[in-house]
């Protein structure tokens, strides 16, 4: 079983519709825009016939940062740095799904990502560390070396679905403001102006 985690982003949704994972998971794990995650996914998986599953686990009294709500800390690279949060969304998809026959869990790093967690050296330690344990469950970034327009344009996926994409930090519905939407506007322009090259 492949999983991937999915937030209803642009970058998780284009590599929804690219390997076709037999399962997308969105895990609520406290943060703010939980509900907008949940929704997106949820109707984007609908509509590219792939089974959603989301997980619940109330983890907000542990975040810092605008995911949380709270001020952000020093030792994050950007507002929204929530402590080892790549590392909690694994273990609790492994956690999840590793007794129904989890073999891979995807996850959505791009070459732009700022956060340790979505850099080489954690990937690799990632899934030597979940490869180890009972399972042998991997862990793959397939998109870690590619930006994020190009992600998209390579996927293929038709363009009247990012519309349904989500990528808000601080609200169930986007903010505009947080440095998640203003990624999604500047990839949706940079997106409009080269043309989906289908």
């Amino acid at each position: 079983m492949k999983l991937l985690l999915h937030s209803g982003g642009l970058d998780s949704t284009a590599l929804a519709w690219k390997l076709r994972p037999d399962v997308c998971l969105t895990v609520d794990y406290g943060q703010r825009p939980a509900q907008g995650e949940i929704r997106a996914a949820g109707s984007l998986c609908d509509l590219m016939d792939l089974d959603h599953q989301v997980l619940r686990v109330d983890l907000s009294h542990l975040g810092v940062g605008s995911l949380a709500g709270s001020v952000s800390s020093d030792v994050g690279s950007a507002p929204e740095w929530w402590p080892y949060r790549n590392q909690m969304l694994i273990t609790l998809a492994g956690m999840r799904f590793v007794p129904q026959g989890l073999s891979e869990i995807l996850i959505g790093a791009v070459a732009t990502d700022v956060h340790a967690d979505g850099r080489k050296p954690f990937l690799d330690g990632i899934d030597y560390l979940m490869s180890i344990q009972e399972g042998g469950v991997r862990v793959c970034a397939p998109a870690s070396p590619v930006d994020p327009v190009d992600l998209i344009r390579e996927s293929g996926i038709p363009h009247e679905l990012l519309g349904a994409t989500f990528s808000c930090h601080v609200a169930e519905y986007p903010c505009g403001q947080c440095r998640g939407c203003e990624k999604h506007l500047m990839t949706m322009e940079e997106l409009g102006s080269g043309g989906d090259r289908k």
